[in-house]
């Protein structure tokens, strides 16, 4: 595609087969790194005041407004626009590739662990875990 001329000049949507939202794909990293991490649902109009005062607290970045702004946008595919299907693509199933990719942010406890089966994860969602930290 970036070396082939016939592409020059025109759109392609690059998709997958499924589409996610955020609390979603969250939910998907912290299955794969084994780690419950805590999201939250803070209004935009309330975060992106708090990034910017954050920003000039901290000397290092940790979101723009640009950022929130975007995690706000809806993707709205363009009908006419060319796709992987166009390009001879097959495009996989995200949750098939997380793994691989997120494996080096697990702890070293967990790191050598393989990856659930579909029927580990089956079972995971037949039972309740109760935590008794009296």
């Amino acid at each position: 595609m970036l070396e082939d001329d016939s592409t020059a000049s025109q759109t392609y949507e690059l998709y997958g087969p499924k589409n996610y939202s955020m609390s979603e794909i969250a939910k998907l990293v912290d299955r794969e790194i084994i780690k419950k991490r805590r999201h939250l649902n803070i209004p935009r109009r309330l975060l992106k005041p708090a990034a910017d005062l954050i920003n000039k607290v901290t000397w290092w970045k940790t979101m723009s407004g640009d950022e929130i702004e975007r995690e706000f946008i809806d993707q709205i595919i363009d009908p006419n626009a060319k796709t992987f299907k166009d390009l001879g693509i097959e495009p996989g199933e995200i949750s098939d590739f997380t793994f691989h990719y997120l494996q080096g942010y697990r702890s070293s406890a967990y790191y050598d662990l393989p990856p659930s089966t579909a029927h580990e994860k089956r079972e995971e969602k037949k039972y309740l875990h109760v935590l008794d930290d009296q």
